[in-house]
């Protein structure tokens, strides 16, 4: 198990674990269809398969050679992902297909979140467009609460579901093709649970539900989490239900160095190991001369390395290979395996004409609003797989739900799909909190801490109020609700009170000479409309006022008392990259114009258009990205808060933040960064060394410096990290400009609509 996973469990759980008395009741003798065609006289084999987690595709190396060497089963028993594919194999997959779908699973969505942000709402993700971190933290009675699991499972239950498809609905396990038993453990009792009937998928997700990482599933009264706790190797589970031989399949793992166990944090993880390994001990105790048990030496694979699930599989072949003389006797004639192979082996069901569609188990969200993601789950459509999991993928990535489950029922050929979202239980009011820090060379360091608050679904269309509130070199107060004008939230209007206040450099020919404080107020009324996930455009009427203060230095920026400014600003939005930092794939395009004059009592006259677009391709694992943007000034004279900057790690790391300030400037660059190392893989985080080329020019600059164009060349080294997004940079431009520049976590801005391309 890795050691973030580890942590997730706690020491707490370690203990539970070990003082909790195991209790398993005796069964009849399973009576599926492999004990039908037992001869008399053959020995009834239980196949057990421990827990491991990416580890536990392994067993699907053993299954292969149990079916090589024609060793039929005759019930099965699992623990965590080896209930995966011990639920799987009991099902009636045969073991060339299991390998084939396991091996066909794309891991980084399935476990971490890879496509998600395609099918995010548009106002949710450009809501979000700068947040360095996914953690939604809830209040509930003035206390802030979490989510049960850090990692979604949508897509874990979705693959699950789809492996069991034909057998999902075989309410007594015993009447699997195989019989089978998923062991998990009660979360409130402290026990041991065996699994033995009701929904085949719900009992397999229970039993690798692993504490902290993974929510933990609720079935009757009972919180049911990983089964390793308890019994991570089964033995016994299996000979109460029907073994007179056992093959048992566990995973070893290499014990760690005194070295690696120094850190607090590292020793409670290894406490859950221990407990794991003291009771897979005892049941591997437990077997006999006539059992077969099948080690399979995992080497540096981990239980959350589901990257490795490919080379996973060959060693549990190696393994059981390794055992062939003692499974060969548990071998039975050729004609008589077929005829066993036949008889077990199902079909999934792959499509269904449905007869009907309910949402069902919604408070606050709207049913109406939920079924308008469903494109191709339609009364009376004959529905694949597919195309269901596309539909339920989609409501589960409007960001209001846990999960979304599904069922069918009703007769054959009059299915009803059951569609049920669970809300997330620590909404409807959600906090995020964020930091970012900036640095370079010359000792210069800035910082800022904000923190979010959303309360959704404030009525049936679904509106949302957000508020924040920032602190240090920007500081911001905002307040917004915004109001769908129809169920599928199309149409909307926002309105929204915003205070800024800035603290900016002033520079003359790269010399700071001035330090000066720029502050807005605004109230604001936007309408809009959305475009599926990928476009927005708003357009809206702003009146408030404008400061500009000086702090120190020699006055550079006109002074004087707060002037009130009105305006227009019309905003387009198209965003189709697969993140914000550090995008190896999509398009981003930005666009804005303002037109401020002398109505609703403003003082200002001026128009400005401004925009960028970017596109990023993915390389060989590396990532290149491509760079346009610009701005001019229409009319008028810019106020101060509404010059443009160039200048900083973000946009042009040669240059100080802000350096070059005017009204009006174009920007090109291109970036490519090197994949150094995974950090996280499934979760797309990873190292990267970039190189980075820019040009651009600023027009009109308020120092009257005219040096043209300027290009500069930047190297890097960044990536997105468990904590956020960061960047080391060394720029160089070709005035003589030289920065040495450190980004973490939030941007700070740089002064211009660059700032959102990361």
């Amino acid at each position: 198990m890795s050691a973030s996973y580890r942590i997730l469990a706690g020491t707490g759980l370690a203990v539970l674990g070990l003082v909790a008395t195991a209790q398993v009741v005796a069964q009849e003798p399973a009576t599926g269809a492999a004990a039908e065609l037992r001869p008399a006289g053959r020995p009834r084999i239980g196949l057990v398969l421990g827990g491991g987690g990416a580890k536990g595709a392994a067993h699907i190396g053993v299954l292969r050679v149990l079916d090589e060497l024609h060793i039929p089963v005759d019930c099965v028993t699992g623990t965590s992902m080896g209930a995966l594919v011990g639920g799987t194999f009991a099902s009636g997959m045969p073991p060339e297909e299991i390998e084939k779908a396991v091996l066909g699973i794309n891991w980084s969505r399935t476990v971490g979140a890879e496509g998600l942000r395609d099918r995010t709402p548009i106002h949710r993700k450009l809501a979000g467009i700068t947040y360095t971190n996914s953690l939604d933290l809830g209040i509930k009675g003035g206390s802030i609460t979490t989510a049960s699991g850090l990692l979604k499972t949508q897509d874990i239950e979705d693959v699950i579901r789809g492996l069991v498809a034909g057998a999902r609905y075989t309410e007594n396990f015993d009447d699997l093709p195989i019989p089978f038993r998923a062991v998990a453990t009660d979360m409130l009792a402290g026990e041991m649970v065996v699994l033995e009937g009701g929904d085949l998928s719900v009992a397999m997700r229970a039993s690798m539900a692993v504490p902290g990482a993974f929510s933990p599933v609720l079935v009757d009264d009972r919180i049911l989490s990983d089964g390793g706790m308890m019994r991570n190797l089964p033995v016994d589970i299996a000979r109460n239900l029907c073994a007179d031989v056992v093959i048992a399949v566990s995973l070893s793992s290499p014990p760690p160095k005194a070295a690696d166990l120094t850190a607090a944090l590292t020793l409670a993880g290894r406490s859950l190991d221990v407990m794991i390994d003291a009771n897979q001990k005892a049941q591997i105790a437990s077997l006999t001369a006539q059992d077969v048990s099948i080690v399979v030496p995992m080497g540096d694979i981990g239980s959350a390395a589901f990257d490795r699930v490919p080379d996973a599989v060959p060693l549990g072949r190696e393994a059981a290979l390794g055992m062939r003389e003692q499974l060969s006797r548990l071998s039975v004639p050729e004609d008589e395996y077929l005829a066993w192979r036949q008889s077990v082996t199902r079909q999934g069901a792959q499509s269904a004409r449905l007869a009907g569609v309910e949402i069902k188990g919604l408070k606050r969200v709207n049913p109406d609003y939920v079924r308008t993601q469903l494109r191709s789950v339609k009364p009376g459509a004959v529905v694949t797989r597919s195309e269901l999991l596309e539909d339920t993928g989609r409501i589960y990535a409007l960001g209001d739900f846990e999960k979304v489950s599904y069922r069918q029922t009703g007769p054959a050929d009059a299915r009803v799909l059951e569609i049920t979202p669970v809300e997330k239980s620590w909404g409807p009011d959600f906090v995020r909190f964020d930091l970012g820090l900036a640095g370079d060379a010359d000792g210069g360091i800035e910082a800022l801490l904000r923190v979010d608050h959303n309360r959704t679904w404030l009525n049936p269309r679904g509106g949302e109020w957000h508020s924040s509130v920032q602190i240090g070199e920007q500081w911001l107060v905002e307040t917004d609700l915004y109001q769908p004008l129809d169920v599928p939230q199309r149409f909307f209007v926002q309105p929204l009170a915003r205070f800024e206040r800035n603290f900016e450099n002033i520079y003359n020919d790269g010399d700071r000479v001035a330090r000066y404080i720029l502050s807005e107020l605004y109230g604001q009324v936007d309408v809009g409309m959305n475009f599926d996930t990928r476009a927005q455009v708003r357009l809206g009427v702003r009146s408030g006022w404008l400061d500009t203060e000086l702090d120190t230095g020699p006055t550079v920026l006109p002074e004087g008392d707060r002037e009130a400014d009105s305006s227009l600003q019309l905003r387009l939005v198209y965003d189709t990259r697969d993140a914000v930092g550090l995008p190896t794939r999509g398009t981003f395009i930005n666009a804005r114009l303002v037109s401020s004059d002398d109505w609703l009592g403003g003082e200002q006259d001026y128009g400005l258009l401004e925009g960028v677009i970017t596109k990023s391709f993915p390389f060989r694992g590396d990532a290149l990205s491509l760079i346009f943007g610009g701005g001019d000034r229409l009319s008028g004279t810019l106020p101060p808060t509404q010059e443009f900057q160039l200048g900083g790690i973000r946009t042009f790391p040669g240059l100080q933040r802000g350096e070059l300030r005017g009204d009006s400037y174009w920007f090109a660059g291109s970036s490519y960064y090197w994949k150094m190392a995974d950090i996280q893989s499934l979760f797309g985080q990873a190292l990267y060394a970039g190189l980075r080329l820019q040009g651009g020019r600023m027009g009109n600059r308020i120092d009257n410096i005219a040096d043209g164009a300027l290009y500069g060349v930047s190297g890097s080294v960044g990536g997105r990290t468990p904590v956020g997004p960061f960047i080391l940079s060394l720029g160089w431009v070709d005035n003589g400009s030289v920065q040495l520049q450190l980004a973490i976590g939030r941007p700070i801005s740089e002064g211009s609509i660059l700032d959102e391309i990361r």
